[in-house]
């Protein structure tokens, strides 16, 4: 009896191992999407920010004069 109560908790040991494993592959590709998002809004921020200054860097064009009367 002793062999096959070992047998079966080791196989439960096993099982409860892959479960594992599984969650934390899960986890880990939730973690590299939520990376990618995030460079991606970092990427966008930095573009705009790179086109505000560059913008900002040149003077706003003269209003127009409007004749006298």
């Amino acid at each position: 009896m002793s062999f096959w109560t070992d047998a079966l908790r080791a196989l439960q040991q096993v099982a409860l191992l892959q479960h594992k494993v599984e969650q934390a592959l899960t986890t880990a590709e939730e973690a590299r999407r939520y990376s990618i998002e995030t460079r991606e809004r970092v990427i966008r921020l930095e573009t705009l920010i790179d086109i505000a200054m560059k913008r900002s860097a040149t003077p706003p064009p003269a209003p127009p004069v409007l004749p006298d009367r």
